[in-house]
């Protein structure tokens, strides 16, 4: 825990700070703690271990928090849903170190008091705003003797007078027993703020600041105040002595003198206008997003029902089009369906504008600006915008076209293309699509996993596959050991692949040190180790074998690996599933045997539990369990130790066992479900 102190706010009598709990590390690029606790307004306390964070929200002293949100490192997001659970209202502004519309909307479904990107300009002023808009100033409350007092009459009255002269705010004092209640003092800070001069100013009334601009009912508010004699603050738009306008926030109160009476009126002059300009900006922004919200809320809703709704795969692609393409947001759509196989796209639903394209065939290795927009789209898993000119099926003349990616985790199953003739697609709107494109990607793979589970059987293939340019069997052959596979994670974010292998090499490191060789291999580590055999991982940027098996939606059992052959043992739900395999992979690789096709009955097996649970847990929750599992986390006594396969996974250990707690409950909820 590290808490930065403000000194100005502990040594300066009276004075107001709010607590700030700065919960998580300083993102690498963007504001840090000592940069909020450098204004003298916080007194910041920053703590990085995420239960520690959440046990300091309780305290009295904090009345705002700033939870950084890393997607490797510290979950600024679950922080602020950990803390919503008990404070509702609770001010927390999320600062994410990178842009992401799954974070985006899970803070707003948190209710977050903002969302503020570290790498956004003027992040530390942004986040001040916040804070100060939303969280309570507290002080000490108590009476501190005033040394002043001790001095002559004649040295205080200097005293004070010196304190207005020099204050950094405009001060003016008003008679109020004049009807006109002239000006009769101001200092320094005045001048430099309005350009007039006492000579100007003393015998004046307030209302020469005010102008055509002035806003009449924020200025009737102010002399309702003075005349009821109560102390008022309202934030008006002012002229210089030049015309020039600034914002003006202004403070009035009464002063009495001993009959009770009131007699003067002191005002506080301060220019807000960069504070406003900010606010305006923030609220221009915040506008806009509504009005993109209205336009795509109820075409969101819709998709996700009606994915819920679909039977099949067919379905899915058939209802999600038709809503897209006739639901009024857009002119049209089209889904195009991506094999992997023949490198092609196929239009197999189409609505709207683009009705009438269903059946046209885009060969990925052919030449030509929408083919080239399309194999971008689907190799870099990105959506990208077209026009008329690139020749997208169902493009009128003067639209644009979005081209989504449909994919879950390392699995692309086709690109979705949304036409519009009324409005550009911005990049917001580019991340709802993709979001989109995302969750129709999961929506089908569930639908070939229902198919495989509720199905009355399930096929069990057994292949071997002897090509020597196969990953694990280069490398089996390289160090003269066997693999057998524990477990395979695609990841969604780098569509690369986790493999994690055992094998009775006694020098695991070795093996380690022969697979950095390979140019798949991202990274490789030992995670556990013992006298009859080792846990290594191997980070692939990608394994053609495992997208192969992915398309197919295929589910590899056991695979086992020697120097000259692969041994795959694969479950799918149709006999046109297993055809498909066997196709696929003998079209990839040379010598591919079938060894085994078998029917199973699944209700004899726990296939239909696990695949439910799979899909339950997200990709870190699934990583965490499976690599806790193979490597005897469980165990007593351990084999591995919770820092050392967070490590392994480049995140904090607490970070690490919410991870793997989460997984634990999904499994063990799964288990006694009724």
């Amino acid at each position: 825990m590290t808490s930065v102190q403000n000194t100005e706010s502990e040594t300066a009598a009276g004075a107001t700070t709010i607590g700030v709990l700065f919960a998580g590390s300083d993102p690498e690029t963007g504001p840090a703690a000592c940069d909020l606790d450098e204004d003298g307004r916080f007194d910041v306390t920053q703590i990085r271990d995420f239960v520690a964070a959440r046990d300091r929200v309780d305290d009295p002293d904090i009345d705002c928090v700033v939870a950084v949100h890393e997607p490797d490192g510290f979950d600024g997001v679950a922080f602020l849903e950990a803390v919503r659970q008990t404070h509702a209202e609770f001010p927390v502004v999320v600062v994410p170190t990178a842009v992401d519309e799954d974070v985006a909307r899970r803070a707003v479904d948190a209710d977050a008091t903002g969302l503020v990107p570290a790498v956004s300009e003027d992040a530390t002023a942004a986040i001040a705003d916040r804070i100060e808009q939303s969280a309570p100033a507290h002080s000490e409350d108590t009476e501190t003797r005033m040394p002043i007092s001790d001095l002559t009459v004649e040295s205080e009255r200097r005293l004070k007078e010196q304190a207005l002269d020099e204050a950094p705010i405009g001060i003016t004092i008003s008679d109020a027993t004049d009807p006109e209640e002239p000006i009769i003092y101001i200092n320094d800070s005045f001048e430099d703020i309005t350009g007039y001069s006492p000579d100007e100013v003393v015998g004046a009334n307030h209302r020469f600041l005010q102008g055509p601009k002035t806003n009449e009912d924020r200025v009737a508010e102010f002399w309702t105040a003075i005349t009821e004699d109560h102390d008022t603050q309202v934030v008006l738009r002012n002229y210089r002595r030049d015309g020039s306008l600034f914002w003006n926030q202004v403070d009035i109160s009464p002063i009495y003198d001993e009959d009770g009476t009131v007699s003067h009126y002191v005002g506080f002059q301060m220019d807000v206008s960069e504070r406003m300009a900010a606010q305006q900006e923030l609220q221009g922004e915040r506008q806009s997003l509504d009005r993109l919200l209205d336009r795509v809320n109820g075409l969101m809703n819709d998709v996700t029902s009606a994915l819920v709704r679909a039977a099949d795969r067919e379905e899915i692609e058939t209802r999600i089009t038709d809503r897209i393409g006739t639901g009024g947001e857009y002119a049209g759509a089209w889904f195009g369906r991506y094999d992997a196989t023949e490198d092609t796209i196929t239009v197999a639903e189409a609505a709207g504008d683009c009705e009438g394209c269903d059946g046209d065939v885009f060969d990925l290795a052919s030449a030509g600006e929408a083919v080239a927009l399309l194999q971008d789209v689907v190799e870099q898993r990105e959506a990208l915008v077209s026009t008329d000119a690139d020749g997208v099926s169902g493009t009128a003349d003067g639209d644009a076209c979005v081209l989504v990616p449909v994919t879950y985790r390392s699995t692309t199953y086709g690109v979705l293309a949304v036409s519009t003739a009324e409005h550009r697609i911005d990049d917001r709107e580019q991340v709802l699509l993709r979001s989109l494109g995302r969750t129709t990607g999961a929506s089908i793979n569930d639908a070939l996993t229902r198919r495989t589970i509720a199905t009355d059987t399930v096929l069990n293939i057994g292949v071997e596959l002897s090509d020597t340019a196969l990953f694990l069997v280069e490398l089996a052959g390289a160090t003269d050991t066997t693999f057998e596979q524990e477990a395979t994670i695609a990841d969604s974010q780098t569509q690369g692949v986790l493999m994690l292998v055992t094998t009775p090499h006694d020098d695991p490191q070795a093996v380690v040190d022969t697979a950095l060789g390979y140019d798949a291999v991202q990274d490789a580590e030992v995670i556990v180790s013992t006298d009859d055999e080792s846990v290594v991982q191997f980070d692939l940027s990608s394994s053609p074998l495992v997208d192969v098996l992915s398309e197919c939606g295929s589910r590899v059992i056991r695979m086992h690996a020697d120097r000259t052959t692969l041994e795959l043992d694969v479950r799918v739900g149709t006999e046109g599933a297993a055809r498909r395999v066997l196709s696929t992979l003998r079209d990839k690789y040379a010598d591919v045997e079938l060894v085994a096709y078998h029917e199973d009955d699944p209700e004899q097996t726990p296939h239909g539990f696990r695949e439910e649970l799979r899909n339950d847990l997200t990709d870190r929750q699934l990583t965490a369990l499976q690599k806790a599992y193979v490597s005897g986390y469980f165990e007593w006594p351990r084999r591995a130790e919770g820092k050392q396969l967070a490590e392994s996974m480049d995140i904090v250990p607490s970070t690490y066992h919410q991870h793997l707690q989460a997984a634990k409950q999904k499994l063990v909820g799964a288990f006694f479900e009724e």
